[in-house]
């Protein structure tokens, strides 16, 4: 209560010091006003005088001097000025009036064509009163510019021991302020760090789990909704996490991620993810929460552990899930850790791999519907390993994207791919499409690689197709997208991969002069009534624009009838062929044409 009380001391005689200082320093301002406004009435009369006596009346003039003179002894008037009320000052200045109402009936009779010599007389002796009121106000202001500087100095010394209690306090203030997100009001990733300090030194084992979660597709709710709407969500999060788990329990990492200590149990992580759904939807009134799904990532709290790597590997398990999919839960343990161990050793075999051909060309026919008869195949890779052990693209494709050697890979694999339809002599009938990542057509050099690849072959634009995954379209530079038209005007077929599986697809159709779009296979895979409707939709629209359609998943005879049905022209899937080594695939599809039905 005492650091309180003075504290509030404190603050009012600095408040009532300030107010002074400034007082005094707008009377001084008000002052020098003053002083400038009395030298302007001692020239203007004498230019006044000159003027009458050469007989060029300025009634303007006269009003001037009139206002100024009437703002001077009452104050304000026309040109705000201050009022000196020093009896000295006003004394002088009740003469400089009664001078110049006589200068004034002087003027008259000049005017009226009498003696001028009175009216000159008389404005010496005014100029003389003037320049004594000039001088009067400058004393007035010189003694209060004293006593202002007095009570500054007054004020420093004063205000100064206030002062430095206050920066010490404020100090402590920011301290808080460093250590608080002032969004969602729970602790920020700095701030949970001490909490986490004093949580783990009476943790019990296997009590509790640390989560770390976000929203998935948060950017999309921002762009659709607006970030007043994501603000909203983000700070509604806050408080159902404080209020069911405790502000020391949870934190906001940045952006829309979240740890939180919850209690380890059975399907604990669940529980969480069901709670601020529940809590969201009662809270917001928008049909986004009942779309908006949860990755979250854990790992079991230990007192052992350093405080760092439990945030880290609750963020490398979040990093797994959102890798999974939408809505994923992983638990940092034994498996994922060996898991990304693996994955770290793929990352340093990957060099030697390429140099010794352990990647391998696959080729998976696409064929004609309904006659099955083969047109092309998609490029696939293997890497085979020294082991014996044969990895399928999930497995290091992720991996090279996210460290940039998927570059070297793309281009290793389209080597591949001209080298073997060069050596199967398939530059009149054959066509490969072959899949280039985000990573790799948005180097610089790209458009010169390839070139110098495919010429080096003299491989014929239409035996290649490049194929785009939808997704990777999202946000690609201009530079990119002409790049790509560009190839499309020198004969080479592009087509867009997973159509329909992310946000703009129909966008892309305008974006891009596409030859082939290819169906994802999600809309073979789910089995509802619309799944017919939406394929024979697309089907419909790029016949309309003149695109070729691919549907990608075609695994059994039902599939192949009702893609007849739609008109969807062309197919690719095990129905016909899994994934073949390039021998294989021509042993078996380039040696005689594959007849329907067999």
């Amino acid at each position: 209560m005492k650091d309180k009380r003075s504290l509030l001391i404190y603050t009012m005689i600095w408040g009532v010091a300030v107010l002074i200082l400034v007082v005094l320093f707008l009377e001084n301002l008000g002052f020098a006003k003053v002083i400038n406004y009395s030298g302007i009435v001692r020239g203007a009369t004498q230019k006044l005088v000159k003027e009458e006596l050469n007989n060029e009346p300025d009634d303007a003039l006269i009003q001037y001097l009139d206002d100024i003179l009437e703002g001077l002894q009452h104050g304000g008037g026309t040109y705000d000025l201050t009022l000196i009320s020093a009896r000295d000052y006003q004394y002088r200045l009740k003469q400089m009036r009664f001078a110049w109402n006589a200068m004034k009936e002087e003027i008259a009779e000049v005017r009226a064509g009498k003696n001028k010599d009175v009216l000159y007389e008389a404005s010496q002796e005014y100029f003389v009163m003037a320049d004594e009121m000039v001088a009067t106000a400058e004393s007035i202001s010189n003694r209060r510019l004293v006593l202002a500087i007095g009570i500054f100095f007054a004020y420093l010394i004063l205000s100064g021991g206030f002062f430095l209690l206050w920066f010490f306090n404020k100090q402590k203030q920011l301290d808080k302020v460093r250590y608080v997100d002032e969004l969602t009001g729970l602790a920020n990733l700095s701030g949970f760090e001490l909490s986490l300090r004093t949580l783990t030194d009476t943790l019990n084992e296997g009590e509790l789990a640390l989560a770390y979660f976000d929203l998935d597709d948060f950017k999309y709710v921002n762009a659709t909704y607006g970030y007043a709407v994501g603000d909203q969500i983000l700070s509604s999060i806050g408080s159902i996490l404080a209020a069911a788990y405790g502000k020391d329990h949870c934190a906001r990492a940045g952006n829309d991620n979240f740890y939180v200590c919850v209690k380890l149990e059975k399907e604990c992580l669940e529980k969480l993810r069901r709670k601020l759904r529940k809590q969201l939807k009662k809270t917001l009134a928008l049909d986004v929460i009942d779309e908006t799904t949860i990755t979250v990532g854990a790992c079991i709290m230990n007192k052992k552990d350093e405080l760092h790597d439990m945030l880290d590997n609750a963020m490398l398990a979040h990093k797994r899930a959102k890798q999974s999919g939408k809505g994923s839960l992983v638990w940092y343990d034994q498996q994922l850790l060996n898991r990304m161990n693996q994955e770290t050793l793929l990352i340093k075999q990957r060099h030697a791999a390429l140099a010794q051909h352990e990647f391998k060309l696959y080729l998976q026919p696409k064929f004609e519907i309904p006659s099955l008869e083969v047109y092309g195949a998609e490029a696939l890779v293997r890497w085979s390993r020294k082991d014996g052990t044969q990895l399928p693209p999930d497995d290091f494709i992720p991996l090279f994207e996210e460290n940039g050697f998927i570059h070297e890979l793309d281009f290793y694999m389209l080597k591949q791919v001209c080298r073997f339809i060069r050596e199967r002599n398939l530059q009149d009938h054959f066509m490969i499409s072959i899949n280039f990542s985000r990573v790799t057509i948005h180097h610089r050099d790209f458009y010169e690689k390839f070139h110098a690849i495919v010429d080096a072959y003299a491989i014929p634009a239409r035996c290649l197709q490049i194929e785009i995954t939808e997704s990777a379209f999202n946000g690609l530079a201009k530079t990119v997208l002409d790049m790509l038209n560009q190839l499309k005007r020198e004969g080479f077929i592009l087509s867009i991969d997973d159509f329909g599986s992310g946000y703009s697809s129909l966008n892309l159709l305008n974006t891009l002069m596409m030859d082939e779009i290819k169906i994802d296979r999600v809309f073979l895979n789910e089995e509802n009534a619309r799944r017919e409707q939406i394929i024979g939709l697309i089907v419909d629209i790029a016949a309309t624009l003149e695109i070729d359609v691919i549907c990608e998943g075609v695994e059994t005879q039902a599939d192949v009838d009702m893609l007849r049905r739609l008109h969807c022209g062309r197919g690719q899937g095990f129905y016909l062929s899994r994934p073949l080594q390039e021998q294989e695939f021509a042993d078996q599809f380039l040696a005689a044409p594959v007849a329907a039905g067999e």
